[in-house]
């Protein structure tokens, strides 16, 4: 009983130290919205099969800007889509170079034929829009 106990100890302990220092990480960085250019989209868009979006656009004016994820919701036919990134804000010496999105790739895959309107928030709150024909 006493091995049960102390694993369950060892576990909380080991738990609470990850979800702490992810917490510590997460401030080492201030996420953002990218102000997306242009989006590629295949020409043939079949229902049921997976298929990928490239994305274009200005992260940062140094190597201390990345790209995060990108954050997508499909509602009804209206796809949304936040491209984020990140600046890291602890750094002190950062690569000077221009950071873009150079076609980070976003999978998507839609069930049902039709059209479906493409939607990017851009920074200013407006969006990107684009019409995507699902055969």
């Amino acid at each position: 009983m006493k091995i049960i106990q102390n694993l369950m100890i060892a576990g909380l302990v080991i738990f609470l130290s990850g979800y702490f220092s992810s917490c510590q990480k997460d401030e080492d960085y201030e996420y953002f919205l990218i102000q997306v250019d242009s989006v590629s989209i295949p020409e043939t868009i079949l229902a049921n099969q997976s298929f990928e979006l490239e994305f274009f656009g200005y992260i940062g004016y140094n190597g201390c800007y990345s790209f995060s994820e990108f954050v997508s919701e499909k509602q009804n036919k209206t796809i949304l889509v936040e491209a984020q990134g990140k600046l890291n804000v602890k750094s002190t010496i950062c690569s000077d170079v221009m950071v873009g999105l150079n076609g980070e790739k976003l999978s998507l895959l839609l069930k049902e034929t039709g059209n479906y309107n493409l939607k990017i928030k851009q920074p200013d709150g407006t969006f990107l829009e684009r019409q995507i024909l699902v055969e």
